[in-house]
């Protein structure tokens, strides 16, 4: 891992250089000759490598602000986890035929996982979805984009992952956040016989 470079932002957070992040695992598995896909995420510290002093004047200046906008929120639930594996076995997404799964045919894809249209999860069956986060508490994600890149001619690949965030511990359904990581030169899993 490479904390310069592989990191997470959530857009319009108090850290808008992002987090670093300190666990990533990449993991396949086969359901009826078709390959699943798991991502794994970590975060560092929101604090880990920049403080934010939260009081102007000696008056707190968080009354002004969201919990999504708020240093001492975020401060209070520590990093980020973002995972279809932490909690459970049955999360992740198709990729595609157990024979098809190679560096060439992976090589540029990008997948869509959850899409949920009209920007609220109102409805939705939250345990039905491909990942579940810790951010601001247990919270919600959806819509994934989720694209591989190859490095060269080699068996590692760039992972650009994004998608949106509701902040559903604080009983909020709107998908009304965003997220971006990128993982660099992360080695293709191998599928076990």
């Amino acid at each position: 891992m490479d904390p310069v470079l592989d990191r997470i932002h959530f857009s319009g957070n108090p850290w808008p250089e992002g987090h670093a992040v300190t666990e990533f695992a990449w993991t396949v598995r086969v359901l009826d000759s078709v390959v699943w896909c798991d991502l794994h995420l970590r975060s560092a510290d929101y604090y880990a490598e920049r403080d934010i002093e939260d009081e102007e004047d000696g008056e707190t200046i968080d009354d002004e602000r969201t919990d999504w906008e708020s240093p001492i929120v975020w401060g209070n639930y520590h990093r980020c986890t973002l995972s279809s594996t932490y909690w459970d076995n049955d999360r992740g997404f198709p990729l595609c035929a157990t024979g098809d799964f190679t560096p060439d045919w992976l090589d540029g894809r990008t997948f869509e996982v959850d899409a949920i249209a009209g920007g609220t999860l109102a409805g939705v069956e939250l345990d039905d979805l491909s990942f579940h986060i810790y951010l601001l508490g247990h919270d919600s994600v959806a819509n994934h984009r989720i694209a591989f890149q190859r490095v060269g001619d080699s068996d590692r690949f760039d992972i650009t992952w994004t998608g949106d965030i509701a902040l559903t511990y604080a009983g909020d359904d709107d998908l009304a956040h965003r997220f971006e990581a990128r993982i660099h030169a992360v080695p293709l899993p191998q599928l076990s016989a």
